[in-house]
């Protein structure tokens, strides 16, 4: 019986991951709906049922909370190349320039694309601006669909590219 409440578990908190709109959940609700069995070993059911359907989890942190974000192969074709291009830019300017980029400042570095690409990254959670603090941060979803380059990138990498 605790084996098939175990399964009846891990396929309801997928389910759950799988027609969540946002394709993402705080690790403190995966917990909690993890109810009293080990959290650790929940996590790796739920890690392989996915990926044998074609999914991922990528686990960020974004303002002190872990997030899981549900992924899948390849690239997503609302997004641009130009708008990739934008957002590569402004994950590399986080990891080596500071996490909390000033609003003002990027909106001095993409003028020319403030009104497309920044806006459309913006509009779709790739990137959350905080008015109250002027500052621009990189989101859990902006940091998921980077998840394939994002090891690489490197900003004088990025910056030698444009620069040819």
């Amino acid at each position: 019986m605790a084996v098939e409440e175990f399964e009846e578990t891990i396929k309801n908190i997928t389910k759950i991951i799988l027609n969540n709109p946002q394709k993402m959940i705080r690790e403190e609700d995966l917990k909690n709906l993890s109810k009293d069995y080990n959290y650790e070993e929940v996590m790796s059911e739920i890690y392989v049922k996915l990926i044998n359907i074609g999914f991922e989890l990528i686990k960020t942190k974004f303002l002190e909370q872990t997030f899981y974000i549900l992924t899948s192969e390849g690239k997503d074709d609302n997004v641009t190349p130009s708008q990739y291009g934008t957002l590569a830019l402004i994950v590399a300017l986080s990891k080596e320039v500071d996490e909390n980029i000033k609003t003002e400042d990027l909106k001095d570095i993409f003028s020319n694309v403030w009104d497309t690409d920044i806006k459309f990254l913006i509009e779709n959670d790739y990137i959350r601006t905080f008015d109250e603090l002027g500052i621009t941060k990189v989101a859990p979803l902006g940091k998921a669909i980077m998840k394939n380059i994002i090891a690489d990138l490197k900003l004088k990498n990025l910056l030698n590219l444009f620069s040819e």
